[in-house]
């Protein structure tokens, strides 16, 4: 049972039946397996990870149980297509960041970068495009938008925007780290887009989750 307690604060922004669902920021995939139970056979996540030791153990855990209904893909998103520096602290490696300084001047303390990888970079709207391609199967909407990626958020969105414009993403659940994003910059960005913020919850002086859903 997936237990972390952000995620289900908003009863309209646990995943349902049938529904898809996208988790950028998969890291071994409990947010991933969680939502492939909730939205069943008929419905799908599609996983992004970029770490290639935290995507291997996220396609060993997709196996291990039987999840036939999650996409894992190894990219990161972003607002560019190319190749992207991923950097692993010493310390909490779910923590690993396109953003060094995210790193060395966590909240937290100085976390220490372990190493980096050189990982390739997408944006979603160019995802959507060639989907089909890449997963077997277009995606005509996305019904929830997970994204956790250590103080990439904006970009992520930035990358985002044809699909934030045609009002195809219904909800987005959203941990924005506040050393890298400012939470109303974000909540901002996304109103120019129709998405209106239901909620913000504060965790550990850390990161902000925010809940926005399109208003329609």
């Amino acid at each position: 049972m997936y237990e972390r307690a952000e995620y289900m604060l908003h009863r309209e922004f646990v995943p349902r039946e049938d529904e898809v669902v996208f988790d950028v920021g998969a890291y071994v995939g409990l947010y991933s397996l969680w939502a492939s139970k909730l939205v069943g056979e008929q419905g799908f996540v599609v996983a992004f990870e970029p770490n290639p030791e935290s995507y291997y153990w996220l396609k060993n855990n997709i196996s291990l149980n039987r999840a036939s209904n999650i996409y894992a893909l190894p990219y990161a998103l972003g607002d560019y297509i190319g190749v992207a520096k991923l950097y692993v602290p010493r310390i909490n490696i779910e923590a690993s960041s396109l953003i060094p300084q995210h790193i060395i001047r966590n909240p937290q303390g100085d976390l220490g970068i372990l190493k980096s990888f050189n990982v390739p970079i997408i944006t979603l709207d160019h995802f959507l495009a060639k989907a089909n391609k890449l997963i077997g199967r277009r995606v005509e909407s996305i019904d929830i938008l997970k994204i956790d990626v250590e103080g990439y958020e904006l970009k992520v969105l930035m990358g985002s925007r044809e699909a934030l414009s045609r009002g195809i993403i219904n909800r987005l659940v959203i941990e924005v780290h506040i050393d890298q994003v400012k939470t109303q910059d974000l909540i901002n960005f996304l109103n120019e887009y129709n998405y209106k913020a239901v909620g913000v919850k504060r965790f550990n002086q850390v990161k902000d989750m925010v809940y926005l859903k399109l208003s329609k």
